[in-house]
């Protein structure tokens, strides 16, 4: 289905108690969360950023983090070597309207060959909130990873209940659509790619770090789980941090 479509919902993939405690650490640490920074945030779209998270406390479950069943996805589809680029928390602004479409990555964009290549990163959200009518869904276009060309409107635009997730190929063309309700959508998020492709940032966001797990979390991280996340930056211990610290 995601060979076909480029988008799947996995619906109960982790505990919906685990992401409320998820985003209790969240509120308490990183209580600015939904402020705009662009230093310290990544974002090429108004109302919209990811923020830094380091893999401490009860986001290092990997339930959270590394869900064993998006790792047996990604070494299927990317490849035995694929890897965790990054990890943070995707943040849609109250008042943030719908996104133009878009793909978020592509390598020959100028030559329009990307749909003739096997996939090469994929995003994983998890919404620590419902993604609905209210708050703001995602809407694709299933399949557009394998068409030179789109038209027409969205033919998927699911509603994902915190212990659910999306999973989508960096190709496939899609938009966010606007957050209406009074507050902000925090949805935990990951990209996972071959092990060659890294995702560029801003210059201006000096402050982000893609991927930083505090040491005492990754030492209690088996060495398989430790090759796929690879990249990360280790810090000193703060189980309650958004901001990650060097160690």
């Amino acid at each position: 289905m995601f060979r076909r479509d480029g988008v799947v919902v996995l619906d109960g993939l982790a505990d919906p108690a685990l992401l409320a405690a998820a985003l209790e650490q969240i509120e308490a640490g990183c209580p600015d969360y939904a402020a705009v920074d662009p230093d310290r945030n990544f974002g090429v779209y108004p109302g919209r950023h990811t923020t830094p998270l380091t893999v401490s406390g009860v986001l290092a479950n990997r339930a959270l983090f590394l869900p064993r069943p998006v790792v047996r996805l990604a070494r299927a589809l990317l490849g035995k070597g694929a890897e965790l680029d990054s990890f943070g928390l995707l943040v849609s602004l109250p008042g943030a309207e719908d996104q133009v479409q878009h793909a978020d990555a592509l390598l020959f964009a100028d030559a329009g060959t990307d749909c003739l290549l096997p996939p090469v990163a994929f995003a994983l959200a998890m919404p620590l909130v419902p993604m609905d009518a209210v708050t703001g869904r995602t809407a694709f276009w299933r399949g557009s990873q394998r068409k030179p060309a789109v038209t027409g409107e969205p033919d998927f635009v699911p509603e994902v209940q915190p212990g659910s997730a999306l999973l989508w190929d960096f190709r496939v063309l899609h938009r966010g659509l606007a957050n209406r309700s009074a507050g902000p959508r925090p949805v935990l998020f990951s990209v996972l790619c071959r092990d060659w492709w890294r995702e560029k940032v801003s210059l201006q966001a000096t402050r982000y770090v893609k991927l930083a797990i505090e040491r005492d979390a990754w030492e209690g991280l088996a060495p398989g789980a430790q090759a796929i996340a690879n990249r990360a930056l280790l810090t000193v211990a703060a189980p309650a941090r958004c901001a990650p610290v060097n160690g």
